[in-house]
């Protein structure tokens, strides 16, 4: 069997090259995390000015919400009357920001994790959570759409 020995340098030297084919490139990985920060402040901004379209238009068609202490919520139309009953909360406040982003090699795709927070005020004072999110991100028609979303606290449970 010495064809072998001959054989495998070249397959070797084969899966290299399409393991760095399939890597992303540091220009694509760059201008994909750009835009995915930039669409998390846009994001913030369009909760804080109660603009539901925009937040409802941010969603894929086939969009999921995963909320803790619920079943997935599917769909823009569904998500979007879970964010209008956060906007209803007393002096609600949203904050989040990644701290990671990654992009497939095709760029048609990525995700996020980071933090949040989420506060509003009750009748027996202000409530606070804190804690972090995955976001999946769907590149549909040159815009980044959110195909999932989960989020849990750090804080423990009573």
């Amino acid at each position: 069997m010495p064809y072998l020995r001959s054989i495998k340098p070249w397959v070797f030297a084969v899966a290299l090259l399409l393991a760095g084919l399939g890597a992303t490139s540091p220009v694509l990985a760059d201008d994909v995390r750009a835009q995915i920060e930039e669409m998390n402040v846009k994001w913030v901004a369009a909760f804080k000015e109660r603009d539901f379209a925009w937040l409802e238009a941010l969603y894929t068609s086939d969009g999921l919400l995963l909320p803790s202490n619920s079943p997935p919520i599917e769909g823009p139309q569904a998500i979007v009357e879970v964010w209008k009953s956060w906007g209803e909360l007393p002096n609600v406040e949203i904050e989040f920001g990644a701290d990671r982003v990654e992009a497939s090699s095709s760029g048609d795709m990525a995700y996020d994790f980071g933090w949040y927070t989420f506060a509003f005020d009750t009748d027996d004072g202000r409530v606070e959570d804190k804690g972090k999110y995955v976001i999946v991100w769907k590149n549909v028609g040159g815009a980044w759409k959110v195909a999932a979303d989960i989020f849990n606290s750090n804080l423990p449970a009573d």
